[in-house]
């Protein structure tokens, strides 16, 4: 197979994935894309996953890639906290949560890190469209309560404030009762106590 067939048939993709290739064309040699790496055609993200050169690193290339290269997981945690502007820093590695173990990858577009969540957690992500391809988000409030159940040290009030949470943003795209709805899934009166705390501020906002 010559570089024209697969550029033409993976062109849209923004990961390609050895095993797309590999059921696409059954005789291709994973050998060409070394190749192709070495022209500068296509580079690798980690094993079995490559890009292309020519496009753009940004976050959306970043959420896909990261629901790609690990399955059964959604952007949440710091990343969607940030794409919802609730917090105010930068968030420099892509945060994920996922049914599978904790994990992460350091590689060429940045880092991805995966915590794990139990299955019955596994919900309250929505879908977001990139050149029309699906990226799985948690919806804020689930983002919020996903951090909150990630972070066993914060006990009270006062870590939710060092946090620095937008309150008028969150108060306008959250709702309370899902975050109260969401938060009885846990089972984790630390998690209840400070949704409730989050609740309170948010009507204050």
């Amino acid at each position: 197979m010559d570089f024209v067939a697969f550029q033409k048939a993976f062109r849209d993709s923004g990961v390609i994935e050895l095993h797309e290739v590999q059921k696409a064309f059954p005789h291709f040699h994973a050998r060409r894309l070394s190749d192709w790496q070495d022209k500068d055609y296509i580079q690798k993200i980690i094993n079995r996953f490559y890009r292309w050169t020519d496009q753009p690193i940004t976050e959306q290339l970043a959420f896909y890639t990261a629901n790609r290269i690990y399955r059964d997981s959604y952007i949440s945690l710091w990343s969607a906290l940030s794409y919802y502007g609730l917090i105010p820093e930068g968030v420099y590695q892509t945060y994920s949560v996922s049914t599978h173990k904790t994990k992460s990858f350091d590689t060429p577009i940045g880092a991805f890190v995966y915590k794990h969540i139990k299955a019955a957690l596994f919900f309250g992500y929505r879908i977001e469209r990139w050149d029309n391809k699906p990226i799985l988000i948690a919806e804020p409030e689930k983002a919020i309560l996903d951090t909150l159940y990630l972070n066993p040290h914060w006990r009270d009030g006062a870590d939710i404030d060092a946090l620095r949470l937008n309150w008028p943003i969150l108060a306008e795209i959250a709702q309370p009762a899902i975050i109260e709805e969401y938060a009885a899934f846990y089972s984790n009166q630390r998690v209840t106590n400070l949704s409730t705390y989050i609740i309170q501020q948010m009507a204050d906002a």
